[in-house]
C-alpha cells in the first residue's frame, strides 16, 4: 500500500500492468540499515508486499548497497535478511548503480548461494557492455573453470536513455526497437532495467511500448530465476 512514508510501494500496479501482457518480473530489494547511504525504508517493512510479488508469481531478489559488491560479509548478510522476511530463498542481485568487481562480486555471489546476478551493463548508455545477448558463466582464468554463477547481462535501464544520453521518448523508442531485433536475430536475451519510481511519464510510456512490442512478438517476458532454471539446463 502507497503511505506518505514509503510513496513508492506500487508493486500491484506494476504486476497488473505487466501481467497485461503475460509479463513477469524479477524485484531487487536494497535491505539498507538507517546509517547507510540511500536508506529510505525498512525492508521488514515490507514483508507483505514481498509476499504478494511472490504469490503473484514474480521473483524477489537483493539490490546491493553502494560497497556491498565488494563486501562479502554484506552480500551473506543482507541476504539473510531478505531471506527470513520472504521465507524462502533468493538467488538473484543486482547492485547499486550497476558497481560491480571482476571476479570478485561473482565470487562472493556464488559462495553466497546465488545462482546469477544482473549487474554487468552500462549506466551511460545502452547496450551490452560484455558484447553478446546470452546469460554467460563468467570463466575463472585463475583456476582455469567456469564459475559457479550465471550472468545475464544488463543492456537497458530507463535512466540511461532518458538521464545520460538525454534522448527524448520517440528516439529512446527507436533505439529500444533496434536493440530488441539485433536480439531477436540472435535469439537472445534482452535483460532490461526499470525503477519502481520511473512507472510514470515518459519512463512509464516507453516501458509500456516496450513490453507491447515484445508481446507481439512473441517474447518470453519473465522473470530472472525462470531464465535461469531454463538457461543452466544448457550450461
Amino acid at each position: 500500500m502507497k503511505t506518505k512514508r514509503l510513496p513508492w510501494c506500487n508493486f500491484q500496479d506494476i504486476i497488473a500492468m505487466e501481467q497485461a501482457y503475460g509479463a513477469r518480473s524479477t524485484f531487487f530489494f536494497l535491505v539498507l540499515d538507517p546509517d547507510s547511504e540511500d536508506y529510505a525504508y525498512d525492508i521488514e517493512d515490507l514483508g507483505p508486499d514481498l509476499g504478494m510479488i511472490v504469490d503473484q508469481g514474480h521473483e524477489v531478489g537483493l539490490h546491493g548497497g553502494h560497497q556491498t559488491y565488494n563486501n562479502p560479509d554484506d552480500i551473506r548478510e543482507k541476504k539473510r535478511r531478505l531471506e527470513k522476511l520472504l521465507n524462502e530463498p533468493i538467488v538473484g542481485y543486482r547492485n547499486h548503480y550497476l558497481k560491480i568487481k571482476v571476479p570478485e562480486t561473482w565470487e562472493y555471489l556464488s559462495k553466497a548461494g546465488f545462482q546469477y546476478d544482473s549487474t554487468m551493463g552500462f549506466a551511460d548508455c545502452a547496450g551490452f557492455r560484455n558484447g553478446m545477448c546470452y546469460p554467460f558463466k563468467p570463466f575463472d582464468l585463475r583456476n582455469n573453470r567456469p564459475m559457479d554463477i550465471v550472468e545475464i547481462p544488463l543492456a537497458i535501464m530507463d535512466k540511461t536513455l532518458f538521464y545520460y544520453m538525454h534522448l527524448d521518448l520517440d528516439l529512446s523508442w527507436e533505439l529500444t526497437r533496434q536493440i530488441i531485433e539485433n536480439v531477436k536475430q540472435c535469439h537472445g536475451v534482452l535483460n532490461v532495467l526499470w525503477h519502481n519510481n520511473c512507472m510514470s511519464g515518459d519512463y512509464l510510456k516507453l516501458y509500456i511500448k516496450l513490453m507491447d512490442y515484445c508481446s507481439k512478438e512473441g517474447a518470453w517476458m519473465t522473470s530472472g530465476k525462470e531464465l535461469y532454471d531454463w538457461w543452466s539446463r544448457y550450461l
